[in-house]
């Protein structure tokens, strides 16, 4: 049996969900988008805070808080 672990490569990430996953990284800025058939999470952090959100087909609601 395999038991490994391993990271997804950005192709293998595509192939597995729809191609929907968006990476930004600018100045003061980094933050990673993952949505699957209408379903998804995001992390990001900007100068001063840490935030998150969830989307369902019929809900997107989110947090920030202060780092």
């Amino acid at each position: 049996m395999n038991n490994q672990i391993r990271e997804l490569s950005m192709d293998e990430l595509d192939a597995v969900n729809g191609g929907d996953v968006t990476v930004v990284i600018e100045k003061g800025y980094v933050g990673i988008e993952i949505k699957i058939g209408g379903y998804g999470v995001a992390v990001w952090a900007t100068e001063g805070s840490v935030c998150g959100s969830v989307t369902t087909p019929t809900h997107r609601g989110g947090t920030c808080t202060p780092a």
